[in-house]
């Protein structure tokens, strides 16, 4: 188990950023997030192909570079001149095995032997160290979208939701204490379906497929989780899913989830009945930094 705090001290607000991108809004939220926090230069470095082009708006630098060359990812981190860095947005695991990898990221990669998000990203904050970049985590401009403890929807768990919310909250902190996955789907005191290499998704879809409806899915980060990368991510298309798996029931942790969207989310829980809930872990909340004042 890994003992050391969740995340490096929440530092004091950067005079620079740049946000390295991948796929989804979570990147677009972060430059926004740091615009109100008065982050006076901000720049996007996306991931070709996974980028959305809603991201680079309101941004002072843009950039897009491909997977596979370390030569030209440096050269693209220099070129941009930033000292500060957040690693947003998601990128596809099968990315980074269809990717044309250049012989010295060849290297890297058997070098760091076991390949999961916490070995390789770790791996691209070291390399971002090396270039002079400091990477923050990426909690810290999303403070609205990460919810406190509590019921967040109308309708609150059932005993039985209740009841497997608090021991699929046990499975999934084991299992992602050993880096395999943050996400389990259970009913009735049984772990119906653990996430591995396929994902969130396709994990909430086999949990529904054995339970027949009623199941809880259950999203954790991991004791001594680096805040830096991988925070657990909630937001309609995770509805979605939930809704064809036929699970009726969310629980995440508090203070250590983002929800992309946290209103809308909570209000299409609503329409489908679905019930969320934070639950309080004992573990550290990630840091976030307030907008700036007015």
């Amino acid at each position: 188990m890994d003992n050391a705090t969740d995340s490096p001290p929440s530092p004091a607000r950067p005079d620079d950023l740049l946000v390295l991108a991948g796929a989804g809004a979570l990147p677009r939220l972060v430059v926004e997030g740091a615009r109100r926090a008065g982050v006076p230069r901000i720049g996007v470095l996306g991931v070709k192909g996974a980028v959305e082009g809603a991201t680079f708006r309101n941004t002072d630098w843009r950039g897009k570079i491909s997977l596979g060359s370390t030569a030209k990812f440096r050269e693209a981190v220099r070129a941009a001149g930033f000292r500060h860095v957040i690693l947003a947005g998601q990128i596809s695991p099968l990315a980074f095995f269809r990717a044309a990898f250049d012989p010295e990221l060849v290297k890297i990669l058997a070098e760091i032997g076991v390949h999961n998000a916490h070995t390789l990203f770790r791996r691209l904050i070291d390399e971002l160290a090396a270039l002079g970049c400091e990477v923050l985590p990426s909690s810290l401009f999303l403070g609205p979208h990460i919810p406190a403890p509590g019921v967040l929807t109308s309708r609150p768990p059932t005993e039985a939701e209740a009841a497997a919310a608090a021991f699929g909250a046990k499975i999934a902190l084991a299992v992602c204490d050993l880096d395999i996955g943050q996400t389990v789907v259970v009913k009735d005191g049984v772990a119906l379906a653990v996430e591995g290499f396929d994902g969130t998704n396709a994990t909430i879809l086999r949990g529904g497929r054995i339970a027949r409806g009623g199941a809880t899915v259950v999203k954790v980060a991991k004791r001594g989780h680096d805040m830096r990368f991988d925070i657990p991510v909630v937001g309609l298309k995770t509805l979605a899913v939930m809704k064809k798996a036929r699970c009726t029931s969310l629980a995440v942790q508090a203070g250590r989830t983002l929800f992309i969207d946290l209103p809308a989310v909570v209000r299409r829980a609503d329409k489908l009945g679905m019930c969320i809930t934070a639950f309080d872990s004992g573990l550290p909340a990630a840091p976030v930094l307030p907008p700036a004042a007015p």
